[in-house]
């Protein structure tokens, strides 16, 4: 009898306690991030990491995540240049639009900076890009910034 008991209260708790239902929230937002700042690691005392390219590269395309379901149109995505982290002039070390798309049912779009080839001077400047969304999309706090360290060759 203990045995039919003790298998009767088992085959209970089992059927009983299988199908909880759970409410698990889920995020409903949008937001953009870069890829290079998901996966690298940052600058020591900084929360970007620094990608560094030879200036005789040309462009250099960085990848822009969205964190959402994939929009039906086209999302045009603002980005600034932040001046306390970038030593580059505008013209003579690079150029950049301050906008890029990401395509409709898509996940992803591209930034593109084209970097000049200044000759060789020596030395590095760097650029600091911050992304800054749009009026339906926002930034991910964590992963909003990335910089490009352009290395000039010696003379």
């Amino acid at each position: 009898m203990k045995k039919i008991f003790s298998i009767l209260t088992l085959t209970f708790a089992l059927v009983f306690s299988s199908c909880i239902e759970q409410d698990y929230p889920t995020f409903q937002g949008a937001l953009v991030e870069f890829q290079d700042t998901v996966v690298r690691a940052p600058v020591a005392g900084q929360k970007y990491p620094r990608i560094t390219v030879a200036n005789t590269i040309g462009a250099v395309s960085f990848q822009v995540n969205l964190v959402s379901a994939q929009r039906a149109t086209d999302e045009t995505i603002t980005y600034t240049i932040v001046p306390e982290g970038t030593t580059a002039v505008t013209g003579t070390d690079f150029t950049t639009s301050g906008t890029f798309v990401i395509p409709a049912n898509s996940s992803t779009g591209t930034l593109t900076v084209n970097v000049l080839n200044t000759g060789r001077l020596g030395g590095s400047v760097d650029l600091l890009l911050q992304l800054e969304g749009n009026s339906s999309i926002d930034v991910s706090e964590n992963y909003k910034q990335v910089q490009l360290r352009i290395t000039r060759a010696n003379p």
